[in-house]
């Protein structure tokens, strides 16, 4: 029996009440009480995916931007770092103009809380495009999530223009209340990565390459159609096209969808759950929301059998 059991054992015995530990809550049960609040989120996180795919290339040119594709990892938790840190010194600032050196310090807050609320523009923008394919399971947690960020932003808005107007104590007290919201906001938002992995890689871990193993008889491998195999107990897609043998990860590095099971045009595979998609010959990703390559496998036919070995 470990600690936390023990002392609510204890505490019923004594007929004690026990507050829950915050990594006893769940925010998704808590919000699935609300009538017709997850089908809303889950309404608006798929419209704005269409709207994406729907929008033809230039669309997913900008959606990639917004997810970081480009960078190798989601660009959403690079900019809160700007946005939140831009805040907490500027609400530190606004305590410290209350001491000496008043109005350097207020300054100083006035231009962080500018910065931040500026940054706070493109980081929603970025948070939009990931809950556009956040997961089905994480959609009530976003969707709050992204409203307890809106509300901040509001608030911070109302202490700018405040604080122009010469209204400081009351800018003050709103921009305070904003970093109070943007701090449960923040817990959320590592609920989000930490519990349900949205914006982690999700690709297999192939580890270290290995002697060549044999997957499948060549002649089982026809022309442009799929097959997914498994190499030391990770799983692969094979694909044969123009005579070429193609090999990577068969699991999405977004979410983990079966790209086995995807659409194929050419030497690229979309993945069927939010179609990402990826080059068969580099693993490199070619649109998002997925972020991270997947596996490559060097691939080549000895006596009559497809043999795969995980490119350095």
């Amino acid at each position: 029996m470990d600690a936390a059991t023990l002392a609510e054992a204890r505490a019923e015995e004594e007929n004690v009440p026990v507050l829950p530990s915050l990594n006893q809550l769940r925010p998704e049960e808590m919000l699935a009480e609300i009538p017709e609040y997850k089908p809303v989120a889950k309404k608006v996180s798929r419209g704005l995916h269409d709207l994406v795919l729907k929008g033809g290339q230039p669309a997913r040119m900008a959606a990639d931007l917004l997810h970081g594709t480009w960078l190798g990892h989601p660009l959403h938790s690079v900019l809160t770092d700007l946005t939140i840190g831009a805040w907490t010194f500027g609400s530190l600032m606004d305590l410290f103009s209350l001491g000496g050196h008043r109005q350097s310090n207020e300054r100083a807050a006035d231009r962080l809380i500018a910065l931040g609320t500026a940054s706070a523009l493109p980081t929603a923008l970025t948070g939009l495009a990931d809950y556009s394919t956040i997961p089905e399971g994480a959609l009530a947690t976003g969707a709050t999530h992204g409203l307890i960020n809106t509300a901040a932003l509001a608030l911070y808005g109302l202490s700018m223009a405040l604080r122009k107007k010469g209204s400081r104590p009351l800018a003050m007290i709103l921009s305070g209340a904003g970093l109070g919201l943007i701090l449960v906001s923040s817990w959320l938002g590592g609920h989000l990565a930490y519990h349900y992995k949205v914006g982690v890689n999700r690709a297999k871990d192939p580890g270290k390459p290995k002697p060549w193993v044999a997957v499948v008889d060549d002649e089982d491998l026809p022309e442009d159609k799929p097959l997914r195999v498994e190499v030391d107990e990770k799983p692969v897609l094979v694909y044969r096209h123009l005579g070429e043998i193609f090999a990577i990860g068969a699991d999405c590095a977004h979410e983990a969808g079966p790209l086995d099971e995807g659409k194929f045009e050419g030497c690229q595979v979309e993945c069927p759950w939010h179609q990402s998609v990826y080059d068969l010959r580099t693993g490199r990703v070619v649109h998002g929301p997925a972020t991270n390559p997947e596996p490559v496998y060097k691939t080549r036919v000895k006596q009559g059998k497809v043999e795969l070995r995980l490119k350095d």
